[in-house]
């Protein structure tokens, strides 16, 4: 599989509009309409903490690739993008997936769904 697949696949979807990134990132994870977040490693600690805290809370899977990656995708080094649609992100994750099991890979996947139910008061 070409490492580029997973750039080539976000770069089209940006090209289709399906994502959200800067002031619309956070509202579309609190909404629930991300289906998933390409996160830049190059993203400040702050930015990173914040989206890697509602992704967890919102149950939306987080994918941090290393910044000269994301630049191809969006024009920009630092940032992260949320990918609106459920096919996209399907495929995107599953290439992530395979990508981030590469003993050398710089892509990291996090399935961030919390340990226990959050509407269980044990």
């Amino acid at each position: 599989m070409p490492a580029d697949q997973l750039v080539s696949l976000a770069s089209l979807c940006v090209k289709t509009g399906r994502i959200a990134r800067g002031e619309a990132l956070l509202p579309s994870i609190t909404s629930r309409k991300a289906q998933m977040v390409l996160l830049s490693d190059g993203c400040g600690a702050n930015r990173k903490k914040k989206i890697q805290d509602k992704c967890r809370f919102y149950q939306v899977v987080l994918v941090q690739i290393p910044a000269s990656r994301f630049e191809r995708i969006s024009g920009k080094v630092n940032g992260a993008a949320a990918v609106l649609d459920p096919g996209f992100a399907k495929k995107l994750t599953e290439l992530a997936k395979a990508q981030s099991l590469l003993p050398d890979s710089q892509v990291h996947l996090w399935n961030m769904a919390p340990d226990v139910n959050p509407g269980s008061h044990e």
